[in-house]
C-alpha cells in the first residue's frame, strides 16, 4: 500500500548579504513511496547559494500532509 509523501513541503533559504530573488526549482513537487522505499528529488537554484563563509544555507524538510514538516 502505497501513502503520499510530500517530501519537500517546505524549504528554507537564508542566504546572508544576497541581492536579487533566488528561485528554486523542485523536481517533482511531490512523490509517493512505500514505507522503506528509497525516494530521490532534486532542488535546482538559479544562483549560487555559496556564502563567503565557504558554507550553503539551505535545508530540506520532509511534510507529510496532517503534520508539522520535520
Amino acid at each position: 500500500m502505497k501513502f503520499p509523501a510530500q517530501l519537500l513541503g517546505l524549504l528554507l533559504l537564508w542566504v546572508p548579504g544576497s541581492s536579487g530573488d533566488v528561485v528554486l526549482t523542485q523536481t517533482p513537487l511531490s512523490l509517493s513511496v512505500i514505507p522503506g522505499e528509497m525516494a530521490s528529488i532534486s532542488c535546482k537554484s538559479s544562483q549560487s547559494l555559496l556564502h563567503s563563509d565557504g558554507k550553503t544555507y539551505l535545508n530540506w524538510f520532509q511534510h507529510k500532509p496532517g503534520q508539522f514538516p520535520q
